[in-house]
């Protein structure tokens, strides 16, 4: 792998002394096999920075990503202290995946608001950056205002980078005019392209080189040789995504509608354990990989080649073989 190559893991810290032991053990040899970034989701916990906070003080090279939170749930300032602590015990290796969620977590979950996702989008990344880079916030927007100025000693050598959760033009466009990154989701090497076009357009309407931005993604895979049962268990997945707007938007242009549309017909009456299976194993395999390391390492190369400058490897499988798929995955896919 070139030296300035980017290739990140998913991760998480896992539920007592014991399983935070043996998975930061996995992530210090994932730092030494060359993972540049680490990352970890936020639904329903464990709290995204209480776990990066243990990544920063047991790595030493990786950058350390929320991927990601929503940003309705807490607020801009609280937030941006929250990344600012992880980055100075980190040394400088912070990045602030932010992302909208969905009126199900946002309202439902949380009791907050969803009103005007991307505009709300664009005034918390103006917050965050001024509090990033001035210490103090004074705004007033739309959705937020802030007029709050940090009392922290920064001595990082620079500010944490905010990369943006894209799946649709708007917010991919958003992120290339306002963030350093973005990370997307669910998608085959094909739709890349025009994805990475949005970005750019973004980012030019802003003044700004496209290529500063960096573009990540998460791929799902399993190195297995239980391959029906890892496409089995991605099935559960994506059918919990079949009530979510926005992921069914972009699951129509890559022509699932229809077997999304069965999902939600069957959940509708009843009959959840059948609903999955209305989502093909060729889908499966359109956004994810199962099978060997050659498999995962080839479908990196096509995102690669596609336009994404930050593959992150996200392990997936069945929870019953999960100790043994996770470290395999992660170990096939180094380097690649």
């Amino acid at each position: 792998m070139p030296s300035n190559q980017k290739i990140g893991l998913q991760t998480n810290v896992g539920v007592g002394a014991d399983a935070l032991a043996a998975r930061l053990a996995l992530i210090r040899e994932a730092e030494d096999l060359g993972y540049t970034s680490l990352w970890i989701a936020e639904v329903s916990g464990p709290d995204a920075f209480v776990s990066l906070a243990a990544l920063a003080v047991n790595t030493r090279k990786a950058e350390l990503a929320t991927g990601v939170i929503p940003i309705q749930i807490r607020t801009p300032g609280a937030m941006a202290m929250g990344f600012l602590t992880i980055n100075e015990l980190s040394g400088g290796r912070a990045i602030a995946g932010l992302g909208v969620s969905s009126p199900i977590i946002v309202e439902r979950w949380h009791g907050a608001s969803y009103r005007k996702p991307v505009t709300a989008m664009r005034e918390c990344v103006t917050i965050m950056r001024q509090l990033f880079t001035e210490g103090r916030s004074k705004f007033q927007g739309e959705v937020y205002k802030s007029d709050f100025k940090l009392s922290m000693r920064i001595t990082a050598p620079h500010p944490p980078k905010i990369y943006l959760a894209g799946l649709n033009a708007p917010m991919l466009r958003l992120a290339g005019e306002v963030a350093d990154g973005v990370l997307m989701n669910y998608s085959p090497p094909e739709a890349i392209a025009p994805m990475v076009q949005h970005i750019a357009e973004g980012a030019k309407a802003a003044g700004r080189d496209p290529s500063a931005v960096d573009v990540g993604i998460y791929i799902r895979m399993c190195i297995t040789e239980d391959e029906d049962k890892a496409v089995d268990s991605f099935r559960r997945e994506l059918a919990g995504y079949a009530f979510v707007d926005s992921y069914n938007k972009m699951f129509a242009r890559y022509g699932l509608a229809a077997e999304f549309d069965e999902v939600r017909r069957l959940w509708k009456e009843g009959k959840r354990d059948e609903a999955p299976r209305a989502i093909s194993e060729a889908s499966c395999r359109k956004i994810a990989v199962f099978g060997n390391a050659k498999a995962g390492r080839d479908f990196v190369a096509r995102f690669r080649a596609a336009g994404v400058t930050h593959p992150v490897v996200f392990p997936i499988g069945p929870a019953a073989t999960v100790a043994r798929d996770y470290p395999n995955t992660m170990r096939a896919l180094a380097g690649a």
